[in-house]
């Protein structure tokens, strides 16, 4: 398990050049077989369009890469597309951009112009994410100290989850593995050891990452 940069959701993005409509389809895969089923997904969905190029980055034990022109001339869109994901540093992100063809042929440059810029346009309006590696706790607060709890929580943007109302209030938070014994000290030391916490797994997070 490592840290990884993704995209946050599965969206689109559509622009038109020289009368050409492309489409960039982009989701979350995390696996070649998840892959492979979002691209004959989105080809059935455009079956109509001249090209439906392809791109992907999964991790599988080994970095696994693919792209395809699906017609275009050899290297004018799959490689500019999967150089955009390269560049960004993101994993397990499957990108199809579709293209319907307006009349007005773009030339190799053009196409591979079009074909970068509609997935980094996509990639920008979707937004980025990391995937974190966290640890989880679950935590039994008494009543008369979680106002208390959540304040600081809100405060070190610390998510309560499964929060659960019985005798006690019972929540789950994910910490950071970098500063986690601290973060845990920090709780025992501010509540007096009367909060009861109870180590559970580590777990991947979505953290968003704010647009430069």
């Amino acid at each position: 398990m490592q840290n990884y940069k993704t995209i946050a959701k599965t969206g689109s993005h559509e622009k038109d050049i020289k009368k050409s409509r492309f489409i960039a389809h982009i989701a979350q895969t995390f696996s070649e077989d998840e892959a492979n089923a979002f691209i004959q997904k989105i080809r059935e969905q455009e079956s109509g369009a001249t090209h439906n190029c392809t791109a992907f980055i999964v991790m599988e034990n080994v970095k696994i890469e693919r792209m395809s022109d699906d017609g275009e001339p050899s290297g004018t869109a799959g490689s500019p597309i999967l150089n955009v994901l390269q560049q960004q540093d993101l994993q397990n992100v499957t990108v199809v951009v579709t293209r319907y063809f307006g009349g007005i042929k773009l030339g190799a440059g053009g196409l591979i112009r079009a074909y970068s810029s509609t997935t980094a346009e996509a990639v920008k309006e979707i937004g980025l994410v990391e995937n974190r590696i966290q640890q989880g706790f679950e935590l039994t607060i008494p009543y008369h100290m979680f106002d208390k709890f959540d304040n600081y929580a809100r405060n070190e943007q610390i998510t309560l989850e499964n929060k659960q109302f019985t005798a006690d209030v019972k929540c789950e938070i994910y910490l950071d593995l970098d500063n986690v014994k601290e973060d845990i000290q920090n709780i025992k030391d501010l509540f007096q050891n009367q909060i009861i916490i109870k180590e559970t797994d580590k777990t991947y997070k979505q953290v968003p990452i704010e647009a430069n």
